[in-house]
């Protein structure tokens, strides 16, 4: 989010080459990237709202992430792995992941 074009096409192709060995990133620029890598990191299962409270991820936010891990035509499975924190834990992490994914709501408008 935020990144112009040509640095995210830089950041691809290093990635591509192996020259860049990690990518921290939110749900949004998970789902903007085309950078699949055998394993995921998920450091927080929660971000800060509009509201400026901590609010757990979405599950469709949590699986967009997760499903960066297993390169297409290179690998035959990923790893996604969800680091506990002092205020998230197993629980959380299994209220997200057996939630119902919410429905897509398109910003853009014909």
């Amino acid at each position: 989010a935020g990144m112009l074009a040509a640095h995210k096409a830089f950041a691809e192709t290093l990635f591509k080459a192996q020259l860049m060995k990690a990518v921290f990133a939110t749900e949004t620029l998970a789902a903007g990237i085309n950078m699949p890598a055998r394993t995921t990191v998920v450091c927080s299962l929660a971000k800060r709202g509009d509201n400026s409270a901590m609010n757990l991820l979405e599950t469709s936010n949590l699986l967009q992430m997760a499903g960066r891990a297993g390169r297409r035509g290179m690998d035959t499975e990923g790893t996604c792995v969800i680091v506990a924190t002092p205020f998230e834990g197993p629980n959380e992490a299994q209220s997200i992941l057996v939630s119902e994914i919410n429905p897509i709501k398109s910003q853009f408008t014909p």
